[in-house]
């Protein structure tokens, strides 16, 4: 009996890495278990939630509503907050089932989705305070107490939250994790070109294609900047999790996440190997060994007994064989 193959996953689920993802990097840490993960998680994104409230009603109080889905701090906030949220999530889940269900029963892409938000605001939030306080800010600006909290949250509380985020992680950062910033920055600027066509006026005066060099210059420096702050944020995470490497083995132990991971991997290598054979580069194929006599003298796998010795019918068998042991 032949055993039928799964169809090859798609071109953008290779291509993004998706069943090399090692999803209890996700829930885990290394240095705290995974129930105080969560517990910090939920913190920082209660914070974040109040923070994108306060946002939503001061710029309605002010009349500048239209700057929350248009600046880029605030669209960099609500990433943030995004990811702080959906995280929380698959922490909780994680801790109520033991598996990690959140992250397998929702669509592939969802996952991948994940990782590549999470490159995003490791990179955005070491940009936007950077900019901020050494461009944009007035220290002449008066402010009431409700905006301060917004501005600073904005421009400085969140870049302790994604490194409180990143020290007790264990969140990676593939190579194709840089499509995350660099995407997400290109898209910005069409928002920025629209935004200056409804409004005659730039949201930040370096993007004014007016001033010709300058500008140009502005906008391939920021993607050279994203690129490489995605560079440091990877090797970053690999120290980090090297650094930790034995803290993490006494954490996996203590919360149970050491043996889904282990299983996780397992899993992920199984999936490379099948999806590898699917598309014919894994050096492993399906031989079908069996029918008639002629088969097997084309295929001339050993069989017990000699092939003169074989009558009739031969039951039909599927055997992976790597090419070498054909050759």
């Amino acid at each position: 009996m032949t055993t039928s193959t799964p169809p090859p996953p798609t071109g953008l689920r290779r291509f993004l890495k998706y069943d090399t993802l090692d999803l209890s990097r996700f829930v885990s840490s290394n240095i705290v278990d995974a129930r105080t993960l969560l517990i910090v998680r939920a913190i920082v994104a209660l914070h974040l939630t109040a923070v994108f409230i306060a946002t939503l009603y001061v710029s309605a109080r002010d009349k500048v509503f239209y700057m929350v889905p248009t600046t880029f701090t605030n669209l960099s906030n609500i990433g943030l907050t995004a990811y702080y949220l959906t995280a929380t999530y698959h922490s909780h889940s994680f801790i109520k089932n033991k598996t990690f269900s959140s992250l397998t029963t929702q669509h592939w892409f969802l996952t991948s989705a994940l990782t590549l938000l999470y490159a995003s605001v490791v990179v955005f939030h070491i940009v936007v305070p950077a900019i901020y306080w050494g461009m944009l800010f007035d220290p002449n600006n008066t402010m009431d107490t409700l905006n301060q909290y917004v501005d600073y949250s904005h421009h400085g509380v969140d870049f302790a939250c994604i490194l409180i985020e990143m020290i007790f992680n264990r969140m990676e950062l593939p190579w194709v994790g840089v499509l995350g910033p660099l995407v997400m920055i290109i898209l910005y600027m069409f928002l920025a070109w629209v935004y200056f066509a409804a409004r005659g006026e730039w949201l930040y005066g370096f993007l004014d294609w007016s001033k010709g060099g300058i500008a140009a210059g502005w906008y391939i420096g920021l993607l050279l900047i994203f690129a490489l702050l995605f560079v440091l944020q990877k090797y970053i995470h690999q120290g980090r999790d090297s650094a930790l490497k034995g803290r993490r083995a006494v954490v996996a132990a203590q919360d149970g996440t050491g043996a889904l991971e282990y299983k996780n991997s397992t899993a992920a290598v199984a999936n490379v190997a099948d999806e590898e054979a699917a598309v014919g580069v894994s050096g492993v194929q399906d031989v079908k060994a069996g029918g008639d006599k002629a088969e097997i003298d084309l295929v001339d796998v050993p069989l017990c007994g000699d092939k003169a010795d074989i009558e009739g019918e031969v039951p039909v068998v599927t055997v992976a064989v790597s090419k070498q042991e054909l050759e």
